[in-house]
C-alpha cells in the first residue's frame, strides 16, 4: 500500500534532478534514507517506478487523475498562514478564479487561506525551493479537494508538466 511519503518521493523523482541518489533524495525531502529506499521499493511494486528507477507517466497519470482523491482524501481546515497549493498556487492561480486561498499551514508561509494538510510536512518547504515540484503536489492537491471543472484543468496541466518531466 502506498504511503503519502511515497507520493512524495515520486512528484521528487519526476520533477527533481536527473542525476539523484537515495541520499540527495532524502536530503532534498528533509526524510530518512531508509523512507526513500522503502518508498522506491514500494514504487517499483505499485509499478509507479521501473526497473531503470524512472517514474512511469503513465500509471503516474492514473493514480493522480483517478484515484488519489480517494486515496488521500484532504479536509480543509481552519484559516491559517502557509504557502498557496491547489489552484491557489502561483502557477496555477489561473485555473480558477477563486476568492478564498488554499494553503499548506506554515510559520514562513506568505499567505492567509484555508488550510489543508499537505501529504507530507516537508512539502511547503521543499515547494518553495522547486518550482515544479510545487506545481506537481499543487495539482494532486487540486484533484484531492477540486470540483470536476478544476480537475478537468488540472488534467491538461499535469499532461503538460509530465511530458516535459519525461
Amino acid at each position: 500500500m502506498l504511503k503519502p511519503v511515497d507520493l512524495i518521493v515520486l512528484a521528487y523523482l519526476v520533477t527533481g534532478p536527473p542525476e539523484w541518489t537515495q541520499n540527495s533524495v532524502a536530503h532534498a525531502l528533509g526524510i530518512s534514507q531508509s523512507n526513500v529506499h522503502r518508498a522506491l521499493r514500494q514504487l517499483r511494486a505499485c509499478q509507479l517506478l521501473g526497473p531503470d528507477h524512472r517514474p512511469l507517466v503513465r500509471p503516474l497519470r492514473e493514480l493522480l487523475v483517478h484515484a488519489v482523491r480517494h486515496i488521500y482524501p484532504a479536509k480543509l481546515g481552519p484559516p491559517a498562514r502557509g504557502v498557496p497549493t491547489s489552484h491557489s498556487a502561483p502557477m496555477l492561480s489561473d485555473m480558477v478564479r477563486a476568492t478564498d486561498a488554499l494553503v499548506w499551514p506554515a510559520d514562513f508561509g506568505t499567505v492567509m487561506g484555508t488550510s489543508i494538510k499537505p501529504l507530507h510536512e516537508g512539502v511547503p518547504k521543499v515547494a518553495l525551493e522547486n518550482a515544479q515540484f510545487h506545481e506537481l503536489l499543487a495539482l494532486i492537491d487540486v484533484f484531492r479537494v477540486g470540483r470536476v471543472r478544476e480537475r478537468k484543468a488540472a488534467e491538461l496541466r499535469l499532461d503538460t508538466l509530465l511530458a516535459v518531466s519525461a
